[in-house]
């Protein structure tokens, strides 16, 4: 986190039911690192503001992924 603060929303992968269960939440202020974690459904997580944000926020993202592995929804690694 740069700049205000955000909430982060972590899920684990339920295969049984196809679906993201909610695990836990943080807040993160600034000079906090969100989570890390290798692409795969094991990196379902959200971020957003908290509803109680006065402030803007500014994060920064990074991903050591290819970019044509990169989308708006779950990153699934498939072999080659």
């Amino acid at each position: 986190m740069i700049e205000g603060a955000l909430a982060e929303t972590l899920y684990r992968w339920d295969a049984d039911t196809h679906r993201a269960i909610e695990t836990r939440r943080h807040p993160r202020a600034a000079g906090a690192v969100s989570s890390y974690v290798d692409a795969s459904r094991s990196a379902i997580h959200r971020l957003g503001n908290p509803a109680d944000a006065a402030a803007r926020a500014v994060s920064l993202h990074v991903y050591g992924v290819a970019g044509e592995q990169i989308a708006t929804h779950v990153n699934d690694l498939l072999a080659a």
